[in-house]
């Protein structure tokens, strides 16, 4: 074992010379991006919908922030989208991290309702629920807080666990092993106010003079072969070719569409 560590000599690449990984800037407007495709499986019944709106670069006062909106948002959202209108099976929000990039994603799938509704619903949410994050108590938005901070700071429940998180921290090149200590800490200096301020500005679809927001949105619909209308918008598919071929086109007419 000594030998083997005396004539190891390779210390890694270099980070300067790891290729580069691009991430797309969804473009800050009233109007979002949108992208439409068929399901992969013809007889899937299901639409599928992610609103996804980009932040910023990573820092650990926005990632924060992002944290925290989506732990608050995540039950009332779930309950009132899912369970009291029936829009979907599957009702679901979460911050995203991608290559140093923070966003925010809010999912449905549904098989009886349109994309369009699905993608409207989330945006109807985000404007009503303003009103109750502005008059949420001290208390309650103290036990958010506290929620928040003990999920970052639990025990792993596995080495397996442990393993993931670490290679995600290495996948994604941050290499932060402390991570979530920094947020928690961090999280003892959000005020309601700043809460507040970091929602107005990047997911709330009104601004304060009443006039459309601009956001970094961009919305994808995957609309299956379900009857009613859940269908509804289902683009023409070439039977002759793959539908991955389609979706593939799809995906490269938006890289063109943000000149990317």
């Amino acid at each position: 074992h000594d030998a083997m560590t005396r004539n190891c000599t390779h210390v890694g690449i270099p980070k300067k010379n790891l290729p580069t990984k691009l991430v797309t800037m969804v473009k800050l407007s009233v109007e979002h991006h949108q992208i439409i495709s068929p399901s992969i499986d013809p007889k899937d019944p299901n639409t599928a919908v992610e609103v996804y709106f980009q932040v910023s670069k990573d820092n650990v006062l926005n990632r924060v922030l992002v944290d925290l909106i989506a732990h608050i948002l995540e039950e009332p959202l779930y309950c009132q989208i899912r369970t009291k209108e029936q829009f979907g099976y599957q009702v679901s929000c979460g911050a995203r991290w991608t290559f140093g990039v923070i966003g925010l994603s809010f999912q449905v799938v549904t098989a009886c309702k349109s994309a369009e509704e699905a993608s409207n619903r989330i945006d109807t949410f985000l404007q009503q629920f303003r009103s109750e994050l502005a008059s949420m108590d001290n208390t309650t938005y103290l036990e958010h807080l506290a929620g928040l901070a003990k999920n970052k700071l639990e025990m792993f429940d596995s080495l397996e666990d442990e393993c993931s998180s670490h290679w995600s921290e290495i996948v994604e090149r941050r290499y932060d092993w402390e991570a979530h200590r920094a947020e928690v800490l961090t999280l003892r200096c959000i005020s309601r106010e700043k809460l507040l301020h970091a929602y107005d500005e990047w997911f709330n679809p009104v601004c304060s003079t009443g006039q459309p927001n601009k956001r970094r949105k961009m919305v994808i619909h995957v609309i299956g072969t379900g009857e009613g209308d859940a269908s509804i918008g289902r683009p023409t598919v070439d039977h002759s070719k793959p539908v991955t071929d389609a979706v593939e086109d799809l995906v490269k007419s938006f890289h063109k569409s943000v000149k990317n």
